[in-house]
């Protein structure tokens, strides 16, 4: 195949294109070890050579250098090599390789987000946030069970009492039209009608006792 273009994108970065086609990024230090010039020549095995030796090894760093400070869903590094210039079949290597060893698990991130705000938010809410990070609804719920239904149950009631209780301090929930403001919120928040109902009920009686 043909070098039919070496590209700098960012200062040091070389977009490599065989046949006029993107191939592989390169660093300047890459570029003389592999010898790769405008015009020049490379057997199907140099090629190769160059993305397992250097594009896919480079893959995985990036990836375990991202995981290093966070962690990520598949979805989200997925995005961040692409941002990379990685391909598709580079990428996907990548991502298998971390896999392998636990680096991404999807249902364990979920759990730890589950964990970390069960006190925060609705299940609702929670399971939204968590299908924008490209998390599947089965595993979601999955990580719900694994971290166990009665105290995310808990964790969820305690957090709409506290919402009642301070709604009912800035609106009269003994008046209808407050009432239905009342609950139009928390029904927005992603709480179930007929729960909100009976808490406020109890919270107001709460108040007034």
């Amino acid at each position: 195949m043909t070098v039919t273009a070496v590209e700098e994108y960012i200062k040091g970065k070389y977009k490599i294109y065989l046949n006029d086609e993107f191939a592989f990024v390169l660093y300047k230090g890459e570029l003389r070890k592999t010898g790769i010039e405008l015009f020049a020549e490379l057997e199907e095995s140099k090629i190769e050579e160059i993305i397992e030796n250097i594009v896919y090894k480079r893959a995985i760093l990036r990836a375990m250098n991202l995981l290093k400070n966070r962690d990520y869903t598949e979805r989200s590094l997925r995005r961040k090599l692409k941002e990379g210039l990685y391909t598709d079949e580079v990428i996907e290597r990548a991502l298998g390789y971390v896999k392998s060893y636990g680096y991404i698990d999807d249902c364990r991130y979920a759990r730890n987000y589950i964990r970390n705000n069960v006190k925060l938010r609705s299940r609702k809410e929670i399971c939204l946030k968590l299908l924008e990070k490209g998390i599947s609804s089965e595993i979601i719920d999955l990580a719900f069970e694994e971290e166990n239904d009665e105290d995310t149950g808990e964790g969820e009631t305690d957090l709409m009492r506290r919402l009642l209780m301070k709604k009912c301090r800035s609106t009269d929930a003994t008046d209808p039209a407050g009432r239905r403001k009342i609950l139009s919120y928390m029904y927005a928040k992603g709480f179930s009608m007929d729960k909100t109902e009976r808490l406020l009920d109890e919270v107001l009686l709460d108040i007034t006792s």
